[in-house]
Formats: structure tokens, C-alpha cells, sequence
């Protein structure tokens, strides 16, 4: 009866630990911020950690993937440096209204980020 005890009291203190422990698909949000002045986009990372194979996206379809952005820095991006998976280059004319960042984290899981930019309406 005592040995039943004992691994009982092991398994619910292995199961309070793997709760404990970061499921390696986790997804914690990220303490970025992101900027634009008209031209360009300001992003950076106001975290501890770096942002491994960042992958940026604007207004939902322009990405740039494969940056790592270092913790506390901060990178200046122009929105050509953008490209939709046909290859076509965020135009000139059709400004930012949302960015977000989805990359890995070196402790395992994923990373995400999101903002909208207001408007010239303010809405």
C-alpha cells in the first residue's frame, strides 16, 4: 500500500513539473515595437531575448523573412524591402496599416507581435 502511495505522489509532482515546463510550441508575445514615419519602418526588439528567422509581415501579405533581430536593437526597414509570395513589392502608393512578427525563441516556441498603424482618418 505504501509503494502505491509513493508513485502516486511522484506522478502528480511529474505532472506539476511538465506543466511547468514551456511546451516547445508555446507562443509568447513578444515585447516589440513597431513604427512608421511615412518612408520608413522602425522595429525593435525591447527584449531580453534575440528573435531568431523573424518573419515580418505588412498589411497581411508582404513579408520579410529570415532576420534575427537581436534584443534591444533596433532596425530601420523600408516597405519595398516587403514582398508578397508572387514576388510583386509592397507598391509605393498603399501605406502600412498592420505589421506583425512571428519567429523562433532560442529557449523553444514561437514568438508573435502585432500592431495596426493609424491612419491619416485616426481611425
Amino acid at each position: 500500500m505504501l509503494i502505491f502511495l509513493v508513485i502516486g505522489i511522484i506522478g502528480i509532482f511529474a505532472v506539476v513539473y511538465q506543466k511547468q515546463k514551456k511546451s516547445p510550441d508555446a507562443i509568447v508575445e513578444l515585447n516589440a515595437s513597431v513604427a512608421f514615419d511615412g518612408n520608413r519602418i522602425y522595429v525593435t526588439n525591447n527584449d531580453t531575448i534575440d528573435y531568431l528567422n523573424a518573419e515580418m509581415t505588412v498589411n497581411g501579405y508582404y513579408k520579410l523573412t529570415g532576420m534575427n533581430l537581436r534584443a534591444g536593437e533596433t532596425y530601420i526597414l523600408w516597405p519595398v524591402e516587403f514582398a508578397h509570395v508572387n514576388g510583386r513589392r509592397l507598391p509605393a502608393r498603399q501605406k502600412p496599416q498592420q505589421f506583425s512578427i512571428w519567429c523562433g525563441l532560442k529557449e523553444g516556441g514561437n514568438g508573435f507581435y502585432s500592431v495596426k498603424f493609424k491612419t491619416a482618418a485616426g481611425s
